[in-house]
């Protein structure tokens, strides 16, 4: 069957899908060695899973980023994201580059296919032809919305809607000539210099562009009715639709409360910041539950990490996780600040939402939804309660939004995305043996 390796970010968005395509190619029979932080070695384990380290200076935890560095709070919001951007990817690359050529090398003479995830670029110093014991085909995993450039679309986080007209994309051309110049200066130079030190025989592409055109196929966890068309997307971009229920965490047993919400008689909004950008619940949660206090809904509040919360109105229960997956199919709506996997598994209940988020790729995760249809997007990360409350009661009055997340529902419950992932890992294995 050959060697499968998979590099994630350690970084929990990045992680857990990761991690249910290396479970489900273990049990199709494959030989999966799973590469990241030492931090996330139990769970990579526990799925039956071998694991391997990163080293050096890539053996981080994205969860302690502004504790290493706190200057990044402080800064403006296009240079923190460059300045993150940089500490966190660029300074990273050589190390998982050492790393992923050491695994490849432990296979011996085996095929060997290498999977990464959108933002780890462990392999690109070999793609880019910098000398290497020997050459693998590599797959790219979008477990983030499509970062690339596109004639047809303004740049990333910019969260401006597509345009394909001629003065669209005069716009288009204009914007992203700036940013790829200077978006993401600190970023773009260290790839540039860490990969001519490693010796790559080609100039990188920018890199939003590359983490997308450099692997050989690249399989985008979504679908096209959330994605910006773009008519000059390379052949190897396809949608491969969202991981399938119960295969993005470990279950653990509903809240005391559930049978509230099982039997509820009124409509049940849903209200998360996810698991990383929930330092400050003054920005969604709170805001959230005094917005709805007086309304003839139930709030289920999950908090993603464990913390007390004050003042909770009577319609409200909170709780520091749930499973979404049990949770979703009895939601009205969701409140949430533009996660991709758990906006993404609303849609694949037929969820609408109400998207306030703007930090890493939230930008573009909320402006996307609600051009497809099926969310209202608050556009900032602090709405205030009465934006809230008009989103709300909007969306629950107006059953287009509910329409359209069933429309795109149906979309997702046409692909089978493990399947599609594990018939291009061995079509790849194939390939190297013949």
């Amino acid at each position: 069957m050959g060697k499968v390796i998979v590099g994630a970010h350690p970084s929990y968005g990045h992680i857990v899908p990761m991690r249910a395509i290396a479970a489900a190619l273990v049990r199709r029979g494959h030989d999966v060695t799973f590469v990241t932080g030492s931090a996330y070695r139990d769970g990579v384990e526990r799925d039956g899973v071998h694991f391997a380290p990163l080293s050096g200076a890539a053996d981080v935890d994205s969860r302690t980023l502004h504790q290493r560095h706190p200057e990044l709070l402080a800064l403006p919001r296009d240079e923190a994201f460059d300045l993150a951007m940089s500490h966190v990817f660029v300074e990273t690359l050589a190390a998982q580059h050492h790393t992923m050529q050491n695994e490849i090398a432990k296979a011996g003479s085996l095929p060997v296919v290498v999977l990464q995830e959108t933002m780890f670029m462990g392999m690109w110093p070999a793609l880019l032809g910098a000398p290497v014991a020997r050459r693998v085909p590599v797959l790219g995993i979008g477990v983030l919305p499509i970062t690339m450039t596109s004639v047809d679309t303004a740049p990333f986080r910019s969260g401006l809607p597509p345009d394909t007209s001629p003065r669209g994309r005069r716009r288009n051309q204009e914007l992203n000539r700036v940013f790829r110049d200077s978006g993401l200066p600190h970023t773009q130079r260290g790839v540039d210099e860490v990969l001519r030190g490693l010796g790559a025989a080609h100039p990188p592409p920018f890199i939003l562009d590359g983490v997308v055109t450099l692997p050989g196929r690249y399989l985008q966890l979504s679908i096209e009715g959330i994605e910006y068309p773009r008519s000059d997307a390379p052949a190897s971009l396809h949608f491969v639709g969202a991981l399938p229920i119960g295969a993005r965490r470990d279950h653990g047993p509903p809240p005391v409360w559930w049978e509230d919400i099982v039997h509820s008689a009124r409509p049940v909004i849903a209200v998360s910041q996810g698991t990383q950008a929930n330092r400050d619940f003054g920005e969604l949660i709170e805001p959230t539950m005094k917005a709805l206090a007086d309304l003839d809904v139930l709030v289920v509040v999950a908090t993603g990490r464990d913390a007390a919360l004050s003042d909770v109105p009577d319609n409200a229960r909170t709780t520091p996780f749930i499973d979404f997956d049990l949770l979703l199919p009895h939601v009205d709506l969701l409140v949430h600040n533009g996660g991709y996997g758990g906006v993404q598994q609303a849609l694949v209940h037929g969820v609408p939402l109400v998207l306030a988020g703007q930090s890493e790729d939230k930008t573009e995760v909320t402006a996307r939804v609600a051009w497809a249809g099926a969310a209202i997007n608050l556009a900032t990360s602090r709405p205030d309660e009465a934006a809230i409350r008009s989103a709300v009661e909007t969306v629950l009055d107006d059953p287009r939004y509910r329409k359209r997340a069933g429309e795109l529902s149906d979309e997702y419950a046409r692909h089978d995305a493990l399947a599609e992932i594990a018939a291009a890992v061995e079509q790849s294995l194939a390939a190297s043996t013949s």
